[in-house]
């Protein structure tokens, strides 16, 4: 067991470390936009255990305990964070767009973020509001073009995103997208 006093090296964290990290007001495909509480520019590539409460649209600063099995997940990072306790939770003031990208990963396997159901759109599991027709037809040429390029190494892939807001009328649930980016 690590002591708390230690400082955190979140490429060789010790076991069983208390940290406080800071959570961004919105994850990726793959990305749990998870920093350090010191340094909101170095990002700690895992993810945070129990804790459900987390809302989109609201920036956290939390403080966790570093769990690292002495045989590490085959497919997942080699540590994850255990929620302790939040110390501030602050609602995103941005107005400014900010960019998701249309694929994710998940261990070694890759996925695209953006479905259909009906006639409503997701990102992952949020809704999307299209901003205009043009947004809502672009939606439509993505899932044609994005899906068959999950299993090649196009550079296309590294392209694809939407420029988002948080919706204003389903705020921490879903975004409203300005522009879908090929």
């Amino acid at each position: 067991m690590a002591c708390s006093k230690d400082k955190f090296d979140p490429s060789d964290p010790k076991n069983g470390q208390e940290v406080e990290v800071f959570l961004d007001h919105y994850t990726t495909g793959g990305d749990s936009r998870i920093f350090l509480n010191t340094d909101k520019k170095e990002l700690v590539y895992t993810y945070v255990n129990n804790f459900p409460e987390r809302e989109m649209g609201y920036m956290y600063v939390i403080k966790a305990i570093v769990v690292k099995p002495k045989e590490p997940l085959q497919d997942g990072p080699s540590y994850w964070l255990e929620y302790k306790k939040t110390i501030h939770r602050d609602k995103y003031q941005g107005l400014d767009t900010f960019a998701l990208p249309l694929f994710g990963a998940a261990g070694p396997f890759s996925y695209f973020c953006l479905r259909k159901e009906a006639d409503k759109y997701y990102y992952n599991s949020y809704p999307l509001t299209p901003f205009n027709d043009q947004v809502k037809a672009d939606f439509e040429t993505a899932l044609e073009q994005g899906p068959p390029l999950l299993n090649t190494a196009s550079p296309g892939r590294s392209t694809m995103t939407l420029r988002v807001q948080h919706d204003p009328n389903n705020y921490s649930k879903g975004y409203r997208v300005y522009k879908v980016t090929f």
